[in-house]
């Protein structure tokens, strides 16, 4: 079975509302939040130097679960079964097994400034990973440990360990590393990592979040966002030039995904495709996302010591439907997206005719060379689906596009995994 690692990631509820984002108060804290995760409806905010929050009521309440925690300054935390959670610090790693307890795991370490911590890959002496700040990277066989160093292939910047995502399916695996340094891949097990920067300069080589479906990967930066899908020979510039600083994947039930882009601007995609702008606050220093609500904080200002940004909150259903909304008038569409995406062997692609005419529907390759027509005839006005059998299809990116009479093609684009 697919084994993911995605990782990919306030006491009263303050009546203040930003345009459709509710501003919330977690208790009496003051320094800056670094990270945000949930499980199921509960979501964690870690802080640097106030430890750990839960809430489990949309921010209305918030309880402090820090416990014995040695060190309050939390880079991340990453929930884990049940109310187990991994914890990063700045002076090692931590977990506990009922978010009151919390043991150290830093035997073995030569840095502990820690920035992730997590479940590992599939051999026993790697089931456990952790990512520091300057130190690299390291695996063990357990919770605690012992862990060796695997930065073969990570030098410099590269040591700063920012992301990590990948798959393990069967024999095979890939694993994408995001660094100060760029984009790092493993496909044997954390053994050797091989850099996959080609075409990156700058602030694109800081990469602040990756995703790794199949053989696409995904990664926003400093500098922008972008796709590869052959290990990062060829970055495909989705966002150019805009800076930002984390992406929350939210996998809905029915198999569709929602990305959201968070940083100095923010967007959303359903098809790593096409992009919508999202208005927040300020800049979103960190995020999650629950079955029903985006949460956010925005960055500090200048004037005080102690953190001054806002934590808000916004259900995911107002931010699409308010999109549709606004580009109703100004976007439309009578191509819908193919579902499931990303899928495997077959796919549905619906659309629309509004008036009787001739419709050309294609399917693409990554390069833009048609593979197949799957309609080329006069149809009647109305709705239409047509089922793609992609079983010989290699994983990939694939557009398909419509055109109506002399109408202007519209294109979206699929993703196929094997």
């Amino acid at each position: 079975m697919k084994k993911l690692l995605l990782f990919i990631f306030c006491t009263s509820m303050a009546i203040v509302v930003y345009g459709q984002w509710t501003q919330i108060t977690v208790g009496n804290t003051t320094t800056e939040p670094t990270s945000m995760s949930c499980t199921a409806d509960s979501v964690l905010v870690g802080f640097a130097g106030d430890g750990i929050f839960k809430t489990e009521d949309l921010g209305n309440s918030w309880v402090d679960i820090s416990g014995n925690l040695a060190n309050k300054y939390v880079n991340d935390v990453m929930p884990g079964p049940g109310p187990m959670l991994f914890v990063s610090t700045n002076n090692g790693p931590y977990y506990t097994m009922d978010q009151s307890a919390y043991t150290p795991a830093s035997t073995g370490l030569g840095n502990t400034d820690i920035s992730l911590y997590y479940v590992g890959g599939d051999n026993n002496d790697k089931d456990f990973v952790v990512g520091t700040n300057g130190g690299g990277f390291y695996t063990g066989p357990e919770l605690d440990g012992p862990w060796s160093a695997a930065n073969n292939g990570l030098a410099n910047d590269a040591l700063y360990i920012n992301e990590l995502a990948g798959y393990f399916f069967g024999d095979s695996s890939r694993i994408i590393l995001g660094t100060n340094a760029g984009v790092y891949y493993s496909d044997d097990n954390f053994n050797y990592w091989t850099s996959g920067n080609n075409g990156l300069t700058g602030d694109q080589l800081i990469v602040t979040g990756v995703m790794q479906l199949s053989t696409l990967s995904f990664i926003t930066t400093h500098a922008g966002c972008y796709y590869s899908i052959d290990k990062g020979a060829n970055w495909v510039t989705l966002i150019a030039d805009e800076k930002f600083n984390l992406l929350v994947l939210k996998i809905n039930p029915d198999g569709t995904f929602t990305i959201f882009v968070l940083g100095e601007t923010s967007y959303l995609t359903t098809d790593i495709m096409n992009f919508t702008p999202i208005s927040t606050p300020g800049e979103v220093i960190c995020g999650t996302a629950t079955a029903d609500e985006l949460f956010i904080a925005t960055a500090s200002g200048k004037s005080n010591i102690n953190y001054n940004g806002g934590f808000y909150r916004q259900p995911i259903d107002w931010i699409i439907s308010g999109l549709s909304d606004n580009n109703q008038d100004s976007q439309p569409s009578c191509l819908k997206q193919n579902y499931p995406n990303p899928f495997s062997s077959s796919t549905t692609i619906s659309y629309i005719i509004n008036s009787s005419d001739f419709v050309h529907l294609r399917i693409l390759d990554y390069s833009g060379r048609e593979i197949t027509t799957l309609v080329n005839k006069f149809q009647q006005e109305g709705n239409y689906q047509v089922v793609l059998d992609a079983n010989n299809y290699p994983a990939g990116i694939y557009y398909y596009s419509l055109q109506t009479g002399n109408n202007q093609i519209e294109t979206k684009m699929m993703v196929v995994l094997k």
